[in-house]
């Protein structure tokens, strides 16, 4: 195996996966080598991070089962977003390296629900994002979707 063997006392997204089955967690589904858990600061509804157990910083130090776990889990994620939320795409990326807007030095992939329109001017002007539900309740939602499919 590449990168560092295992979580990382120092890493937010380690510490997440280490209090998964804490009340409040951000976690919503779990299996193989992966984890989907929501963003804390989401843009928009249902916004999910798929993040590989193993600490690494970048996808290429992932083994191929984790990238194909990784990947499964993405399209998971998909699935279960559009049956609880029903949005009309998705915007599916990582941020590798600091340079590109990584702000996390573990390699995680965003899975952000989008809607015609979903964008408008309340975080250009304010820097405010206006959410319709709190994490606990998109947490609950995503926790019983999961399970179901």
């Amino acid at each position: 195996m590449t990168g560092q063997e295992g979580p990382s006392a120092e890493c937010v997204l380690c510490d997440v996966y280490g209090h998964r089955d804490e009340a409040g967690s951000h976690v919503v589904a779990e299996g193989g080598t992966a984890f989907t858990m929501l963003n804390k600061f989401p843009y928009s509804s249902g916004h999910l991070m798929v993040v590989p157990v193993r600490h690494v910083r970048s996808l290429p130090e992932l083994e191929d089962a984790e990238l194909l776990d990784a990947m499964h889990a993405v399209t998971r994620a998909m699935d279960v977003l559009r049956h609880v939320y029903g949005p009309e795409g998705f915007n599916v990326g990582v941020n590798d390296g600091e340079a590109a807007g990584a702000s996390l030095p573990h390699v995680h992939i965003h899975v952000v629900p989008r809607w015609s329109g979903d964008t408008n001017f309340m975080p250009v002007i304010s820097e405010t994002k206006v959410m319709p539900e709190t994490l606990g309740d998109t947490a609950m939602r995503l926790r019983e979707a999961f399970g179901s499919r």
